[in-house]
């Protein structure tokens, strides 16, 4: 069966439910995976909108155009294994849900937003490079940057909350460095989303130790924490990717984290390049020692262009050891090996499952 065919077969659900606000764009999905902006001015940060309804459509209609099925981590799990991932649904069972019987039903129906991810704030503690190339400061108070952001964060309560039943906080910088993301989980006010079952947290871990933890309102819904560290070193972590970083607050601050029995599933991540794939099995059994009999996931994640690091587009398809062409190509398939069978572990590189088996 070709992948179009498996694609016709089920709806990712995102586009339906699923938000991420950035200070000036909106997008219905990660914007490395669905780069179409979908930001207008609705009052609802874009959701709703013409540029929504479009993605609406391109999946339900299977061809997923605006979708970059390489890099999607769950649209190259369904093409190369034709298992979906839990962010997709069979077609019949969605239209069970929702009465379309043709796509220009989209444009009546109105889907409330249930998860939403706190991208208008890129403030943060590090500069790794392939995300930004020096330190995001948080803004002054009184400035006109810090009041938009408050704006933006009074929109989601007044005009999403109500829907709302996930929250992410962040994917673009740290959410304990932030002062208006750290000061929102201080003073979490559950009332504005009445629906909220969880919170979800992305972190570089260094500022979550058991002080900042007790000091959250919000704790007791943050079900899901992911800390992203790409390195299996600590010369790799404080001196290549995570440049500010400090290793042994990292991995002290791990073994805390590892304790909150208020957590329901941790993800450790790995961002792969040429620059610490050998490090992939070392990251992996830390990880594994620290998160012993919890429930956890690894994740190894492809190096991507941001647009926003220090590393140009053509530095980062340097980089890319996941690719067939790059000239330490095999080497990277042989610590692949290594890891991906082993228990709890998760990547998007299924497109080179076949290629570890010859």
């Amino acid at each position: 069966m070709g992948y179009e065919s498996i694609l016709k077969k089920y709806v990712c659900k995102n586009p339906f439910e699923y938000l991420d606000v950035q200070s000036r764009s909106s997008y219905i999905c990660c914007p490395s995976w669905c780069s179409k902006d979908v930001m207008v001015d609705n009052g609802k940060l874009g959701w709703g909108g013409e540029e929504v309804k479009k993605i609406q459509k391109s999946v339900l209609n299977g061809s997923y155009e605006y979708c970059d099925k390489k890099v999607c981590p769950t649209l190259n799990k369904l093409i190369n294994t034709g298992k979906p991932s839990p962010n997709f649904v069979p077609k019949d069972e969605f239209l069970k849900i929702y009465p379309i019987n043709n796509l220009e039903d989209i444009d009546e129906i109105e889907f409330g937003c249930k998860e939403i991810v706190f991208g208008f704030d890129r403030s943060c503690n590090l500069k790794c490079p392939s995300c930004r190339d020096s330190i995001v400061t948080n803004d002054k108070i009184q400035s006109n940057a810090h009041k938009i952001k408050l704006d933006i964060l009074e929109k989601i309560e007044t005009k999403l909350g109500s829907t709302l039943t996930s929250i992410l906080i962040t994917g673009s910088g740290d959410p304990f460095y932030s002062n208006i993301y750290r000061d929102y989980l201080i003073n979490f006010d559950k009332s504005k989303y009445p629906k909220l079952r969880e919170i979800k947290i992305i972190t570089n871990g260094l500022m979550l130790d058991e002080k900042m933890w007790n000091s959250l309102n919000a704790k007791k819904y943050i079900k899901h924490i992911e800390v992203s560290i790409d390195a299996g070193t600590k010369d790799t972590y404080e001196n290549v990717t995570r440049l500010n970083g400090n290793w042994d607050r990292l991995i002290g601050n791990l073994h805390f984290i590892s304790t909150l029995r208020s957590v329901n599933t941790f993800q450790l991540s790995f961002v792969v390049s040429e620059k610490n794939y050998t490090e992939m099995e070392k990251f992996y059994d830390i990880i594994s020692n620290i998160f012993e009999g919890r429930s956890f996931e690894v994740v190894f994640r492809k190096q991507v262009y941001w647009g926003s690091g220090k590393y140009t587009k053509q530095e980062v398809e340097d980089i890319s050891i996941f690719n067939q062409t790059h000239v330490n190509h095999d080497k990277f398939i042989e610590e692949f090996n290594k890891i991906y069978t082993k228990p709890n572990v998760n990547h998007n590189f299924h497109h080179l499952i076949k290629k570890t088996l010859l």
